[in-house]
């Protein structure tokens, strides 16, 4: 994957989340800057998605902590293998919100 590939893999994903989000009713401001996606939860709770352009891979912070994904077969993993999404749908629910990503 190159740069231009990268950025707009993650756009895309930025772009899901948000959609999912309100898809779901879930009570979450999104917002972006630069390099960095945050979800705010009504309880003021915060997690943070960030681009790490020169490793090319996406980083999710959270109660839970801190994870980083790299693109692998079609799908962003974290070094112990687990999925991007699911990884998100649980700290969502360590916020305080159930909400399943496709």
């Amino acid at each position: 994957m190159n740069i231009a590939e990268f950025h707009q893999n993650i756009d895309q994903i930025w772009d899901s989340i948000e959609e999912q989000l309100e898809n779901q009713d879930i009570d979450a401001d999104c917002e972006r800057q630069g390099a960095v996606f945050t979800i705010t939860f009504e309880n003021r709770t915060q997690i943070v998605i960030n681009k790490q352009e020169p490793l090319l891979e996406l980083w999710l912070a959270s109660k839970l902590g801190g994870f980083h994904f790299s693109y692998k077969n079609g799908d962003w993993l974290n070094y112990e293998g687990k999925r991007f999404w699911d990884c998100l749908a649980q700290a969502c629910a360590a916020h305080g919100e159930e909400v399943s990503f496709a």
